[in-house]
């Protein structure tokens, strides 16, 4: 077997998710490596109207003590608003 890289974002259930075409029983070595947020570094500037929106309201939004939801958090959010309804 070759060398795989593949990179993810951890759940909150910290549960991560091989790819499928990972041989089974095979033995890996696997290395849990920091990546730096490559979206939304203090240099970073959108291309366009929306975009420059919304990272305002983003930063507006943590300036006053808000704080990021995760994947899971904002399905969460969504579904309290619309009264406990799933998406389908």
């Amino acid at each position: 077997m070759h060398n795989l890289t593949f990179e993810t974002n951890v759940p909150t259930d910290h549960l991560l998710h091989l790819p499928d075409d990972l041989p089974a029983g095979v033995l890996v070595r696997i290395t849990v490596e920091r990546l730096a947020d490559k979206t939304m570094t203090e240099d970073y500037q959108p291309r366009t109207e929306i975009a420059r929106l919304a990272l305002a309201a983003r930063k507006a939004h943590l300036a006053g003590g808000g704080k990021l939801l995760s994947t899971e958090e904002i399905s969460a959010e969504v579904r309290r608003r619309r009264g406990g309804l799933a998406d389908e």
